[in-house]
């Protein structure tokens, strides 16, 4: 399996965003999710509206059994409040339907799964010319962006729940850009060397 990379340029995540706007408002919204929160796709795609509807999400991540409050970024508060509102929907509803599971009376009775998120998402990152991405690259984005404006690696650690902030650098690809720029600007001729 390939690795998947975050979004590392602003003007991609706006594209990506306005190809999902235009195309399918649950879509943008799952997305905006992802790189607004920095959660898994394994614990956005069960959330329902009551769970989004205060000033913060709480969540038990299905990977390692924690619980995870956060505050709604308001980008993110005005993309669901939006949603909501314009699909009617009610806090019993999933924010993220399944359009296949309905009941008999047409009622829509899922969530979309982990694997149609990722087909949404790869689909529209082919569309705006990004290669390495996965759903994944969702919350590495978000990794990636955050550390960059705060430069705090424990934060960020901490809400990802890793072990130490190498791992965290790995995990976002910060590590992979300080060694990429480092190989890239070496140079023989600018360096001082005794004979």
């Amino acid at each position: 399996m390939k690795r998947v990379e975050p979004i590392r340029d602003t003007d991609d995540i706006e594209r990506l965003k306005d190809y999902l706007r235009s195309r399918n408002e649950r879509d943008y919204v799952l997305v905006m999710c992802g790189l607004y929160s920095g959660l898994r796709i394994s614990d956005i795609v069960p959330l329902k509206v009551r769970d989004v509807v205060g000033n913060r999400i709480e969540v038990i991540e299905k990977k390692t059994g924690k619980v995870k409050p956060f505050a709604i970024n308001p980008e993110l508060r005005k993309a669901l409040k939006w949603y909501i509102k314009n699909n009617e929907l009610k806090d019993y509803d999933y924010l993220f339907p399944s359009r296949k599971k309905k009941n008999v009376n047409g009622v829509r009775i899922a969530h979309i799964g982990r694997v149609a998120a990722y087909q949404i998402f790869k689909e529209a990152a082919e569309r705006v010319g990004l290669e390495n991405i996965g759903t994944h690259s969702m919350r590495k984005t978000f990794g990636y962006h955050f550390y960059k404006q705060t430069q705090n690696i424990v934060l960020l650690m901490n809400l990802f729940n890793h072990a130490s902030p190498d791992i965290t650098l790995i995990y976002i690809g910060y590590k992979q850009d300080e060694l990429d720029d480092a190989m890239l600007s070496f140079d023989y001729k600018n360096g001082m060397y005794l004979t």
